[in-house]
This record gives structure tokens, sequence and C-alpha cells, in this order.
């Protein structure tokens, strides 16, 4: 079933992709929204067989990474359904399309989890969905910084031709953020109540770096609100939130690996 599903995420992403290119002037047509959303529903059955397994939930960073890219497609498409964002999908595709790839077939090392609580898998669930999120903030916030770039050096064919205005895509971004500096708060309550001795289970440094992500979202939402902050400044916090995501993340990977050998 997972191999099945995962050629025909493959197969209908890249369709989805070469019929939105041609269609790139265009507001957003069936013609390429049904491919999407077919191959994201293939995707998510490829990503979540993947993960749920008679042995356990398999966390590796090939499956998460593939759930990842499924969330930044449905909640790209979601959006350019009231916004013309549909552009970026041209983009995104592929980069599904090649997760799944990567998932079906790279043999990656096998992380189970078993018997673990609801409340556990709450925060697992709250974290993974935060973690993709700022994901996608971050990859709008470079992609606000081209195109602000862009615009100031008068090159207004390429990119921003096929974006939508600075405005809409600024906007786009708060709201991202803000899903995601909800999410990030849920998934870091969850684990004070329901993840044991954080030093026992070498996660102090994943605290250390995700609290001080939050804190970085929440000045940069506060800056939003109380300053007007934009443009180069907002880009700027949001990059660096994410950064300290990824070492929270790939540190815990590195840390858990050394204690492992």
């Amino acid at each position: 079933m997972n191999a099945y599903s995962s050629i025909a995420a493959i197969t209908l992403y890249f369709i989805a992709a070469s019929t939105q290119y041609r269609l790139i002037n265009s507001p957003l047509s069936y013609r390429s929204l049904v491919p999407g959303l077919l191959a994201t529903l293939c995707h998510a059955v490829a990503a979540f067989t993947a993960i749920s397994t008679p042995a356990g939930m398999d966390l590796g960073v090939i499956q998460v990474l593939s759930l990842i890219t499924w969330l930044i497609c449905v909640i790209t498409l979601s959006a350019s359904l009231r916004r013309p964002l549909h552009n970026l999908l041209i983009a995104l595709y592929p980069l599904a399309a090649i997760s799944v790839a990567a998932e079906l077939l790279i043999p990656g090392k096998q992380q189970f989890l078993q018997h673990q609580s609801p409340g556990m898998l709450s925060h697992i669930l709250l974290s993974i969905l935060a973690y993709s999120m700022i994901t996608i903030a971050a990859l709008q916030a470079i992609v606000l910084a081209l195109q602000n770039s862009m615009l100031r050096d008068h090159r207004v064919k390429g990119l921003p031709s096929i974006l939508p205005p600075l405005q809409t895509m600024e906007a786009m971004l708060f709201e991202l953020i803000w899903a995601g500096f909800i999410l990030l708060t849920l998934a870091i309550v969850t684990g004070g109540l329901y993840v044991g001795d954080i030093l026992a289970q070498h996660l102090l440094h994943k605290t250390v770096f995700t609290v001080l992500s939050w804190i970085m979202l929440a000045i940069l939402l506060w800056g939003r609100a109380a300053l007007g902050w934009r443009g180069k400044i907002a880009i700027r916090w949001t990059l660096w939130a994410f950064a300290f995501l990824i070492l929270a993340y790939l540190g815990t990977k590195f840390a858990l690996s050394l204690v492992t050998h």
C-alpha cells in the first residue's frame, strides 16, 4: 500500500507542478488543483503508513521530513484558495515528491516509539506541527526577502511577476508565524507535562533551543503589534527562530547518536 501510494503521489505532484507552471500567469485552476489535491491525499497515506508501523511509531528523519513536506503542501494549497499563492506550489510540489521518493527508496534508521501515553503522543504531534509551520514561515521569509530585494533593484520580471504582492506575502508570513507560535507553545506545555526527566533523556539542549525560538517568535509578534515591525526585521527574526529550532532538532539527534554509540 505504501509503495503504490508513494508512486501515485510522486506522479501526481509532477503533473500538478507542470500544469501549474503552464498556467503560471493565470488564477488557480481546477486543472492544477485536482492533481494537487490527489497528490496530497496519496502523500498522506504514504507518510502515515510509513510512520505508523506494526512495531510502533517510526519517527526517523526521512519519515518526519516527508510528513513536514506534506503539511507544507496542504497548508499552501489551502491558503491558495483564498490568496494568490498557488505559484509557490510550482517549487513545493517537486520538493514533496522528492521527500516521498526518499521515504520509499532510502532505508532510514528505524526509530520506534512504543507504548507511549496519549499525552506524550500529543506532544510529539504538536512538535511536528510546530516545526512544520515554522519551516513554512522560514521559506516564506526567504521568498519575501528575494522578492523585496528584486523589487528594490527594479527587477520586476521573473520571480516578482509570478508572486503575490509584498503586502499579501507579508500578511501570509505573520499568519504562519502566529500559527507556529501557538503550536510551539502547546508543544512546550505538553512537553513540560508529559516528558519525564529531561536530563536523563538528554533533552536539555533541545528544550533550551526550543524555548529560545519561542522567545524570538514572541518578541517578533510583539514588535509587529507594538512597533509595526515588517520587512527585513520580520524576515531576520523569523529565520533566527527557525535556526534555533533546527539546532534543537539536529542537536538532539546528534546527542542521542553519541549516547547510543
